[in-house]
């Protein structure tokens, strides 16, 4: 079962998100998130290990016309209001997992049109990562990210 986590730094912080798959074939922030401030690679490691955990297949679909976005529990706990608040100046990696393999994707910040755009010719895949590599790979890659 393949899962998706991701690690943004905005403004200083650190925020590893999951996501999961919708039965309709989309994926969706799930809720599950953390905060963490300057972390050193296991901590940071560890906490998008927990996020890639905490990704689930088979989820429902949210409302997004007329329900609050599925990212609303991580700008409630930043005091934002839209997600385009939130991705405006922020590095974001991608990290999907696959059984042992974790591959960590840099991207490219579009902004609000374009979003988060992958860097695949930049992934690193790893095997079977502990804390400390993964959390290298996940800061080496955020410093590829603009």
């Amino acid at each position: 079962m393949t899962r998706l986590a991701a690690l943004d730094l905005r403004r200083g912080r650190y925020v590893a998100h999951s996501s999961s798959l919708t039965g309709d074939g989309m994926w969706i922030a799930n809720g599950a998130f953390e905060l963490l401030d300057e972390p050193a690679d296991a901590p940071l490691g560890a906490a998008v290990r927990r996020m890639l955990d905490a990704s689930r297949t088979g989820v429902p679909a949210p409302d997004l016309r007329g329900g609050p976005s599925p990212f609303a529990p991580v700008l409630d706990a930043l005091g934002l209001r839209t997600w385009a608040t939130y991705a405006k100046g922020a590095r974001h990696v991608d990290v999907e997992q696959d059984g042992a393999t974790v591959l960590v994707s840099p991207t490219r910040n579009g902004g609000a049109r374009e979003g988060f755009v992958g860097l695949t010719g930049q992934a690193v895949r790893l095997a079977a990562p502990g804390d400390e590599e993964l959390g290298g790979a996940l800061r080496a890659a955020l410093d590829r990210s603009s």
